[in-house]
């Protein structure tokens, strides 16, 4: 990932200190952690969007 873009999010406290642990327990940063929760959450999308097209 070469490029980058940075935002500001706004996430209640208590879900960024889970989100934390979380990384911390993976050994990657939170941004890191978002990320790959993120391209996870598309992924699973995309395979929704394509199930939905075959039924």
């Amino acid at each position: 990932m070469s490029d980058i873009s940075k935002t500001t999010i706004n996430l209640p406290v208590e879900l960024k200190k889970e989100l934390k642990k979380l990384a911390i327990d993976e050994d990657t940063s939170l941004s890191g952690l978002i990320i790959k929760m993120i391209h996870e959450g598309l992924e699973s999308r995309n395979k929704e969007s394509l199930s939905s097209v075959e039924d």
